[in-house]
C-alpha cells in the first residue's frame, strides 16, 4: 500500500546531531514487482530531502537497492530520519511480541530484510533522542509499533511545559501513497513556513485526501522545531505560519 536513476547518497558525514537521512524503498513498488508504474517513492523521498536540507540539515541516506539493512542502521543515528517503505507489525523475539517495523529495499520484490525497533535501539544506544523521525509506511503510527522509543522519542503527546525536543510521525493502519504524498507535502511546507512540528502536522490534516486512505499520528513535543542545533532558525524569507 505504501509505494531513478540511482538516487542513493552516502550516509551523511556531518556530526550525527547535524545530520539527516532519507531512505525510500523503490523496488517493492516498481513495475517489475507490481505490474504498475509507480513514481511515489522517489517523489516522497525528494520532497523530504528538499525540506530537510532547507531546514539546515546535512542530508544523506539511500533510495532504491542501496537502502539495505546495513545502510539504514548506519544512518539510524542521524538526528532527523525519514523512511518510506512497506511497514507492518512483525514478530520480534527479543520483545516477545508483535512490534512495528519496515522493510529495506535491497533490490528485492519480496522478502526484503525487516528493520525492527530492537535493532535500531541497539544502534542508537549512545545517541541522544532524534529531533524528527518520519516513518512513512503502514502501521508505524500505532501504539504497538514501539519505533518512537527506538529513537528516544516518548510515545506520548506533550504540550505546554517540559516538552521533549523530538517529534515522530507515522500512520495508523493502511497508508496509501497518494494520500501520503499530499499530507507530507503540507507537513513539510508547514515546517518551511516556520510552524512548530505539531502545528505543521495539524496544518497537514487540513489538506484534501480520502480519510480512509490515511490516518496520521504523532508523538513527542508539539512545539518542537526540528532545526539542527548549530543552525538556528532558518531564514524563511519573511514567511511565517500562524
Amino acid at each position: 500500500m505504501i509505494g531513478a536513476v540511482l538516487l542513493a547518497t552516502a550516509i551523511a558525514l556531518a556530526p550525527p546531531d547535524e545530520s539527516a537521512a532519507v531512505f525510500a524503498n523503490r523496488t517493492a513498488f516498481a513495475e517489475e514487482c507490481t505490474g504498475t508504474v509507480n513514481t511515489f517513492p522517489d517523489r516522497l523521498a525528494r520532497q523530504a530531502r528538499t525540506a530537510l536540507a532547507a531546514l539546515g540539515w546535512e542530508v544523506g541516506g539511500a533510495v532504491g537497492p542501496t537502502f539495505t539493512r546495513r545502510s539504514l542502521l548506519a544512518g539510524a543515528s542521524a538526528a532527523a530520519l525519514y523512511v518510506h517503505s512497506h511497514g507492518d507489525l512483525y514478530w520480534d523475539s527479543k520483545a516477545n511480541s508483535g512490534v512495528g517495523g519496515f522493510r529495506a529495499d535491497a533490490g528485492l520484490c519480496l522478502g526484503a530484510p525487516i528493520l525492527l525497533p530492537s535493532e535500531i535501539a541497539v544502534t542508537r544506544r549512545s545517541a541522544p533522542p532524534a529531533s524528527l523521525v518520519y516513518i512513512s509506511s503502514c502501521h508505524n503510527g500505532e501504539r504497538a509499533s514501539r519505533l518512537p522509543a527506538a529513537f528516544g522519542i516518548p510515545q506520548r503527546k506533550v504540550q505546554g511545559s517540559n516538552q521533549p525536543r523530538a517529534f515522530y510521525v507515522g500512520y495508523v493502519g493502511s497508508a496509501w501513497q497518494g494520500a501520503a504524498l499530499r499530507f507530507e507535502r503540507a507537513f513539510w511546507r508547514g515546517l518551511l513556513d516556520g510552524a512548530t512540528a505539531g502545528a505543521a502536522f495539524d496544518r497537514a490534516l487540513l489538506v484534501s485526501y480520502e480519510l480512509e486512505h490515511l490516518t496520521p499520528e504523532w508523538w513527542g513535543g508539539y512545539d518542537h522545531t526540528p532545526y539542527p542545533p548549530t543552525a538556528g532558525a532558518p531564514d524563511f524569507g519573511g514567511r511565517r505560519y500562524v
